[in-house]
């Protein structure tokens, strides 16, 4: 007898980046986590708990997190959620929101959780295609119940104006989440547009701009009456007292973030301009990655088989529109040396005859 949804039985699941055991030696550009570690201030933290804190369940509504969340954007704590990464939140939204048979929306190509959300909660899926330049994507139809923007978007990297993403989120009757995840690498954001739009929730991460990918917090900002809504759906204790402590003290070290944003920046632009000058194709990037393809089309997954061969972690989708290239993370400065190096070694196999 089988008893799983039919729905479930034909979808196919979220499948993370590939995670090698510590003792092999890999440059690992898979995940788009941040090469540095988190903020001192975290350590400290982390050093003056004791093992005695972990008996005591969390504060359930993380509120001296979403408070701090608040002074640092200029919103009240009853317009912030905390949940267990964004991945976390983005459910809770879905949870709350969406109904059997209503309908959710997406570009792609995009971040595939969305498209997996909306299957787990019976919800008619509805992706828009877009195509480079990507610089007029397909508006979404107006009879939604929620549209996921990704922006900047995953996995290739591009950033829409804040002018498109509010001209997008007036079109549609439901709401609109603006799936922030890397924005602090990024020229614009969208959180003027919750002050300016009831319609309007803005979901980020600390995983990768904190370097705190492991203790798992994500956050919406939204409107307040929106907000209560959620917290009703909410696992009850979705945040942990250690990972409460830690973002709170990554968040209060303002000078070690900007000097780490300012780096990956760097080796961002750097990597960028190396790249194309082998005669790879970059499209611009404003995000903690890149997404580049070799000269020939079609081939992504000889170049991610290359570049795995040679002990670089990169992510390949084997999607519509993705197949010709690779996401990759921008590491260190050293590690990213040793990576160009790799692609110059590795390119005549994918030069045109």
């Amino acid at each position: 007898m089988d008893y799983v949804r039919p729905s479930i039985a034909a979808m196919k699941g979220y499948v993370p980046g590939f995670q090698p055991d510590p003792w092999q030696k890999y440059i690992k550009l898979n995940s788009n986590e941040n090469p540095f570690p988190p903020s001192p201030k975290v350590k400290e933290t982390l050093q003056a708990l004791t093992y005695e804190d972990l008996r005591l369940y969390p504060d359930p509504v993380s509120l001296e997190l979403r408070k701090k969340l608040g002074a640092l954007y200029g919103f009240s704590e009853n317009q912030i959620i905390c949940g267990n990464g964004s991945d976390d939140i983005l459910n809770i939204i879905v949870r709350t929101l969406v109904q059997p048979g209503e309908a959710i929306g997406f570009h792609e190509p995009t971040f595939p959780l969305y498209r997996i959300l909306g299957i787990l909660h019976g919800a008619k899926v509805i992706s828009l295609p877009m195509s480079e330049p990507y610089n007029q994507p397909p508006m979404p139809p107006p009879d939604l119940k929620i549209f996921f923007l990704a922006n900047p978007n995953s996995p290739v990297g591009f950033g829409f104006p804040t002018a498109l993403v509010a001209e997008m989120a007036q079109r549609i009757k439901g709401i609109f989440v603006v799936d922030e995840a890397y924005a602090e690498f990024g020229r614009e954001n969208a959180l003027e547009l919750v002050r300016q739009l009831k319609n309007v929730v803005v979901v980020r991460t600390v995983s990768k701009s904190y370097s705190l990918a492991g203790v798992r917090l994500g956050y919406a900002i939204g409107h307040e009456n929106l907000i209560s809504e959620m917290i009703k759906v909410k696992d009850p204790f979705n945040v942990t007292r250690l990972t409460q402590a830690l973002v709170a003290a990554a968040l209060d070290d303002r000078e070690y973030f900007q000097k780490t944003i300012s780096q990956i920046l760097e080796t961002r632009e750097w990597v960028t301009k190396e790249a194309r000058a082998l005669g790879y194709r970059v499209i611009p990037s404003q995000a903690n990655f890149i997404f580049p393809r070799p000269p020939q089309e079609g081939k992504g997954v000889k170049f991610y088989e290359a570049l795995f061969d040679r002990k670089v972690l990169t992510r390949y989708y084997d999607e519509e529109g993705l197949r010709d290239g690779v996401r990759m993370t921008i590491g260190k400065r050293e590690e990213m040396i040793a990576v160009l190096q790799v692609m110059k070694e590795i390119l005549p196999q994918f030069s045109p005859r």
